[in-house]
């Protein structure tokens, strides 16, 4: 009985099917422009349902629609008027598509993720579009925008994994504040802070992100584009909208990458002179070869030697996948997404793991009423080895094995580590790989609710609530054994952070054709921003018992932990009346007032203010009868103008009262006291930046053409300066915290962009040219400073720092440099050394004076050749990496040695005579010569090939028997070469990274992992 019901069962779905069979067709076609020229990414929807498809790179499009003569299909294109056919009885299409006009004005997402006409925005502004930043194949987002953006300096800082960069807009404007721009996620600031850390890379977090979820980047450059942003957008915001579903088209998308990647190279080593030290005494020169110094003699012919830092690096690997869903109907819309990547380290043992998930939901309640929710959960890991001139740091270590000592022979007969000289009091590189490991995890949420409701025709109330959340747990640890000073028993150092901030934005938006000439848009609005930070410190001094990592494994009396909370509030009330005239002519203001909780009640409330127009030169022209474009000639010309400013709370909660400490360990004083550095001042005022620009949007030869250009000067004031010593040169550790102090920056961006080929040429080549150009200049100081420094940045032997120079730049330089007499000679003390003091470098800009991007791309049938050069000019770099060489002995300037190992440094005596004493040459180098910072800086200037991309996209009719609707495969190259006279490995540097504020250490070479050169397989697909 239930085998005949099945049986029915069956039948019956059988007939169904052939009779829903029998009331469908297939339809084919190609979608061309109004030139003959292929659209890929065409929606074609059946009207009044979900049944669709979008175009392949050829413009095909293949579909099953109702049998019915009277089926509409509406064909639907970013750029282009949407378009309606009945399909009639014809089964084969070809639809040529027109370019709507009213799409001339580029639409880009501006403050809060609302949309503008690019043409009627008075500031500068750039758009940046998901293959764009995926173009290079880089993981941080930051470093995927590098030559893109005139006006843009980034620099990477090293090839470790999960390095985090920098990225100024239009210079800097804070002496010890952050100089990095706002980042927006779809409406909602999330952070983008790095850790501060000068032993361990750091990552920036807005690496976080998986640039495979981006939609667009919009880059609002400076305080006039970012005014409504608040006190966090003075240096400028970047605007990042994710991918969401599109109605009537579902896919499925696969990306994956396959990587391989080396260092670009190693510092030049001596390979003469082996182990050992210079001794110079009344008995005469000789050597010591118990050292760790490469200041012995010379290393028999025969013997073996090494080259102990390009064998520590090795090949690295990683694999890149991401899967994602889109789909929607005209009620709702979703994407969906998980992407993990994988990441080994060039130094073993070293890596970073990546995994995220992302969803993004929409759905029209009704005709006005639109809710949506999107999440987005990371989590990422990362083991790294210490860098730069800490105890424990690889390449420190490395640097102190002469080239005639196997550095891989570092253990005992018992498996302890072994030394290779008496009183060693350093850890062997690799010995620390295994047995201090260095750990970083992150759990991540970015999750943003939002309601959008229109009303009354002409207004329109949204409402976002955002957070970003994530808990941070670092660990570092030396491991039993160790041969570094009072660490034999182990150390530890751990910290937890968790990080919360809440944003509600609510807009009331109004827009109005008041007449045929003359619109209006207004919107008035209210943030609310809630901060918190909890921070746990925890490190412990020797491990109870062996091999149990955990500061559990510690004694009481050996540990110290050190809690700290902030919170932050900020409360701002912001509107804008934006008048248009004609759609040519437009008047913008903007105003926005903040209260905040770092400031004291008499100035946490303060108001600035923003007006800015653009004129459509062209169309007013033509409007008033007198057309002054033509085919061959000018095509479109706009005029803009603004002045802006922006104010700048504290930041960090807390700067108003002075603090003091206790130690809670049981065993020790509980007594309070003042560190010194921790000084409060309430009586703090906000800083402020004004902002004017101006600027014009060209476009020739049917648009063929174009350049953007703009001109801008900023002036901040009233600088919140944190930890100032007082003075510099007493040496004292006594900070001040005051308003005091200003910036100027001045410069010019051009954005040039050029379509060599009509557009229904087969072979088509395309060019944009970044050009950005910026000085900087430090005005005023408070009191006597001539400069101001944080110690975060100090290089190798605490020989130079970063620093903002009164009269010269905000990324100046202050170190030791010789004395030198009126008549230039360098005047010698009585050890025989030069003598060495402490200044700034006033000439000295660590970052470039400008910048130019250039981008190719050649394309022909199903191939596309891109690349990207990038010239960064003008600016100089601090070699602590070459000096901590010459100190060890290894560098090859060091060569220059005599038989006698001693020399006469050429100078005076302070009484004029001429220097006689004699020196060792070890002693030359390691005295004076390391010490010079004058020695170190460098142009740092440099051409290099960012990365160059071959694709292929695969024909359609391979396509139509694999049922895929698109797919490609690609091959990347990524820094290629570098045309530069720097005399380091790389010319980008920034060892420390993104965590120094302030002055930064951009431009500080100092012990850090090379950059790398790495080449990427790719292959992408959608069904």
């Amino acid at each position: 009985m239930k085998k005949k019901l099945r049986n029915s069962i069956l039948l019956i779905l059988l007939l169904f099917s052939v009779q829903v069979w029998a009331q469908q067709r297939e339809i084919a076609g190609t979608v061309v422009d109004e030139e003959g020229v292929p659209l890929p990414g065409v929606n074609v929807l059946v009207k009044n349902t979900t049944t669709g498809t979008v175009t392949d790179f050829d413009g095909n499009f293949r579909l099953e629609v109702p049998d019915k003569d009277n089926t509409i299909l509406v064909f639907s294109s970013i750029g282009f008027a949407e378009q309606e056919i009945m399909i009639g009885e014809k089964n084969n299409f070809n639809i040529s598509m027109a370019v709507d006009t009213e799409s001339l004005n580029e639409v880009i997402v501006t403050s809060f993720g609302i949309e503008r006409n690019k043409k009627s925005l008075g500031y500068a502004i750039q758009d940046i579009k998901t293959e764009e930043l995926q173009e290079g194949n880089q993981k941080n987002i930051v470093s995927g925008l590098q030559g893109k953006v005139a006006g843009v300096s980034i620099t990477n800082s090293g090839g470790a994994p999960g390095s985090s960069a920098s990225i100024y807009l239009r210079g800097g404007t804070s002496i010890t504040g952050n100089n990095e721009p706002l980042f927006v996620i779809d409406g909602v600031p999330m952070d983008n802070s790095t850790g501060a850390s000068t032993s361990v890379p750091s990552i920036n977090r807005a690496a976080d992100l998986n640039p495979e979820d981006i939609e667009s980047i919009s880059v609002l450059k400076g305080p006039a584009a970012a005014a409504l942003y608040g006190i966090q957008a003075s240096n400028g915001a970047i605007v990042i909208t994710t991918k969401n579903g599109k109605p009537g088209v579902s896919s499925i998308t696969y990306s994956g990458t396959f990587s391989v990647d080396n260092i670009l190279g190693t510092p030049d080593v001596q390979q003469v002179y082996g182990q050992g030290q210079q001794v110079l005494s009344t008995d005469g020169f000789s050597y010591v070869t118990e050292s760790e110094f490469s200041w012995g003699p010379e290393v028999p012919s025969g013997e073996q030697v090494y080259d102990h830092i390009d064998n520590f690096y090795q090949t690295a690997f990683t694999q890149d996948h991401n899967v994602s869903y889109s789909g929607g109907t005209e009620k709702g819309t979703m994407y969906l997404s998980i992407g993990d990547l994988s990441q080994d380290g060039v130094i073993e043992g070293t890596g970073y793991d990546k995994t995220s998930f992302k969803i993004n939901t929409s759905s029209n309640v009704t005709d006005d009423l639109t809710v949506g929710a999107s999440a987005n959960y990371i989590v990422t890991e990362i083991e790294n080895t210490r860098q730069g001139s800490v105890s424990g740091s690889s390449f420190n270590s490395l640097l102190s094995y002469p080239v005639n000592v196997d550095i891989t022979d570092y253990l005992d007969a018992g498996g302890s580590q072994s030394t290779f000289y008496n009183n060693q009091q350093f850890d062997n590189p690799y010995w620390s790989l295994a047995n201090s490991p260095n750990n970083n995890k992150v759990n991540r949420l970015l999750g943003i609710l939002n309601v959008s409701y229109n009303f009354l025709d002409d207004f329109n109330i949204s409402y976002k609530l955002g957070t970003d959340y994530y808990r941070e747990f670092n660990k570092r640890v030396i491991g039993e054994g160790s041969l570094i000073e009072n660490r034999s028993d182990g150390y530890i150092d751990q910290s937890e952070r968790e990080f919360r901030r809440t944003t509600s934005n609510l807009i009331l938006r109004y827009t109005k054709d008041i007449t045929e000439d003359f619109g209006v848009e207004a919107l008035i609005g209210n943030t609310v921003e809630d901060e918190k930070n909890h921070y746990i410190f925890t490190y412990g001094d020797g491990f109870l018992a062996p091999g149990i990592i955990s500061i559990n494994n510690v004694a009481q009396e050996d540990q110290s932990v050190t809690e700290t909370i902030l919170r932050r509030r900020n409360i701002g009330v912001f509107g804008e009346l934006k008048l248009a005239y004609r759609d040519a002519l437009f008047l913008n203001f903007t105003g926005r007032n903040d209260w905040t909780s770092t400031l004291p009640k008499s100035d946490w409330s303060f108001f600035y203010p923003s007006v800015g127009g653009s004129a459509i030169i062209t169309e007013l022209f033509e409007q008033n009868g007198n057309d002054i474009t033509s085919d061959n000639g000018l095509s479109y010309l706009k005029l803009r103008a603004t002045y802006a400013q922006a104010g700048k709370d504290a930041l960090t909660p807390g700067l108003l009262q002075t603090l003091i400490s206790t130690n809670i360990n049981p065993l020790a004083s509980s007594a309070y006291s003042f560190n010194g550095v921790d000084v409060g001042n309430p009586e703090l005022k906000p800083e402020f930046t004004d902002t004017y620009e101006v600027g014009f949007d060209a476009r020739f030869f049917q648009n063929r053409i174009s350049l953007d250009f703009g001109l801008y000067y900023t002036k901040s004031t009233d600088q919140i300066l944190r930890d100032i010593r007082v003075p510099p040169s007493s040496g004292t550790f006594y900070s001040t915290l005051n308003n005091d102090g200003e910036i100027e920056n001045k410069g010019l961006e051009a954005l040039l962009t050029a379509s060599i080929f009509p557009r229904e040429n087969e072979f088509q080549w395309d060019m944009t040219y970044n050009l950005g150009m910026n000085k900087n200049e430090v005005l005023g100081l408070p009191g006597q400073l001539d400069e101001v420094y944080l110690s975060d940045s100090w290089a190798f032997g605490n020989n130079a720092a970063g620093a903002a120079i009164l009269g010269g730049s905000l990324f100046g330089l202050r170190g030791y440099r010789a004395v030198r007499n009126d008549t230039g000679e360098l005047v010698i003390g009585s050890d025989g050394f030069p003598q060495l003091e402490t200044v700034v470098f006033e000439d000295v800009n660590r970052l470039p004076d400008w910048t130019l991007g250039i981008t190719n791309s050649f394309s022909y049938k199903n191939f596309n050749l891109r690349f990207l050069l990038d010239l960064v000019q003008g600016q100089d770099a601090y070699n602590a990496t070459k000096s901590a060489l010459a100190y060890y002995g290894l560098a090859e300037e060091t060569l220059n040695r005599n038989s006698e190992g001693t020399r006469v440094v050429e100078g005076v005596m302070a009484d004029g005579s001429p220097n006689t004493t004699v020196v060792s040459e070890m002693d030359y180098y390691q005295q004076y010569y390391s010490q010079d910072a004058e020695n170190f800086i460098e142009d740092a200037s440099f051409t290099r090939l960012r990365y160059a991309t071959l694709t292929y996209n695969l024909p359609s009719n391979l396509l139509d028997r694999l049922n895929i609707a698109s797919a490609q495969i690609s091959v990347t190259g990524r820094n290629l070469f570098t045309i530069t006279d720097y005399s380091g490995v790389d010319p980008e540097v920034n060892t420390f990274g993104a965590g120094i504020q302030g002055a930064g250490s951009v431009g500080i070479d100092n012990l850090g992992t090379p950059n790398t050169r790495g080449f990427d397989l790719g292959l992408r697909f959608k069904f």
